[in-house]
Order: C-alpha cells, then sequence, then structure tokens
C-alpha cells in the first residue's frame, strides 16, 4: 500500500519528491562558492601565520628604524647653556607666581615642604619633580598639567633643582 494519496485528518497527503527550482538554485550556487573558496585558500598559498609572520616583519623593521633615529635629549645636560638658562629664568618667574605662596619665595618652606634640601619626600630628581608638579600629591600638593605648558614646567623643575647646587 502506497501513502501517497491517504488522508490524514481531513488533509489530502499527496506524496512530492520533487525539490523547488529556488532551492537547487540556491544549494548550487553555495556548492560553487564553496570550492572556489576553498581551492583559493588552499591552494594560493595564503596563511594566517604567514600574514602574522609579515605584519611582524613590518612592526619589527619600523621599530629599527625608530631607534637608529636621534633621540631629542630630555635631560638638563643636553640643553645648550644659553637654553638652560632660559629655562631657569621662566622657572623663577612661574616659581613666584604659583609655588611661592607655599613653598615660600626663597623655597625654604612655609605650607609646603623646604625645597632647597638634598632629599625630597618623592625624590629629586628630574622625573620625580615634573610629577610632582603635573600630577600634584596627596596632602595638599596641586597639579599644574593643564596650567603650565612643556617648557614652563620644565623651567620650574630646572629652577627647583639648580636651588640645591
Amino acid at each position: 500500500m502506497s501513502d501517497e494519496h491517504k488522508e490524514y485528518d481531513g488533509i489530502t497527503y499527496k506524496a512530492d519528491d520533487k525539490m523547488p527550482a529556488v532551492f537547487k538554485l540556491l544549494l548550487a550556487g553555495l556548492l560553487i562558492w564553496g570550492v572556489c573558496f576553498m581551492g583559493y585558500y588552499l591552494f594560493s598559498g595564503w596563511s594566517s601565520e604567514g600574514e602574522f609572520a609579515q605584519k611582524k616583519a613590518q612592526q619589527e623593521k619600523l621599530i629599527a628604524e625608530q631607534q637608529k633615529a636621534p633621540q631629542p635629549q630630555a635631560a638638563a645636560g643636553g640643553h645648550k647653556e644659553g637654553k638652560f638658562a632660559d629655562y631657569i629664568a621662566e622657572g623663577k618667574k612661574e616659581y613666584a607666581a604659583r609655588c611661592a605662596a607655599c613653598h615660600g619665595a626663597d623655597a625654604k618652606g612655609g605650607i609646603g615642604p623646604d625645597l632647597t634640601r638634598k632629599e625630597l619626600k618623592y625624590g629629586r630628581t628630574e622625573q620625580a619633580l615634573t610629577e610632582s608638579i603635573a600630577n600634584g600629591r596627596p596632602g595638599g600638593m596641586p597639579g599644574f598639567k593643564n596650567d603650565l605648558s612643556h617648557e614652563k614646567l620644565e623651567g620650574v623643575v630646572q629652577y627647583i633643582l639648580s636651588l640645591n647646587k
């Protein structure tokens, strides 16, 4: 007995073994695309490892070029003598305007600590002073990174460093 023309709950069942033409077309397109895609990536020599190695080589080349380029001198010894004196003079003006109220006109202390000592709480290096002035310190030292340009900030640091010489 065949199920071709049976009736189930009032619905006539008609067996149709043919797939719609749209589905056949989509299946054929998908198979063709899959074969082309696999062929390209399997036989073209492309690999993610090769791409990674290529990008890494480019980065290493860029880093090597940057290391060969001369680095600007940021230390106190890198300034020309005339420019260094200008930094200290500019720093003295900025110190009088912004720092003297707390650290005293002679930097011997007041509300803030004595800046003429050999040792300071957060260090007496150029980097430590720059960080203290730019970002401030807990306990009352405000940060001035938004108020001072790089040159003025460096001038204040050089002026403070010159106080202990």
